[in-house]
């Protein structure tokens, strides 16, 4: 059986100038009970449409614009780490 991971994400926003307030990048932990995995991902516009890849459309405009806010969100369900790891934003690094 594949392991299973509980994601949660935490924005990153511009402290200053012009962009200030603005997302720019979110850190990604998936975690289960014995291991963590984390990366982040630059904001290049796609978090909504990406995030369809595991949510509903919905819940995708929801969580990004809770992540536009500075808020950390958790999605529902568990999640293979194939399912999301790379799969959101812009380049990603562990």
């Amino acid at each position: 059986m594949a392991k299973t991971y509980k994601l949660v994400a935490v924005p990153s926003l511009s402290t200053e100038g012009v962009f200030k307030g603005r997302l720019e990048t979110v850190t990604f932990v998936a975690a289960s009970e014995k291991e963590s995995h984390k990366w982040w991902s630059v904001n290049v516009g796609t978090f909504e449409k990406d995030f369809t890849k595991v949510v509903s459309p919905e819940l995708a405009k929801h969580l990004v614009n809770q992540l536009r806010a500075g808020e950390i969100v958790e999605f529902p369900n568990r999640y293979e780490l194939t399912e999301v790891k790379g799969k959101f934003g812009g380049r990603f690094e562990d």
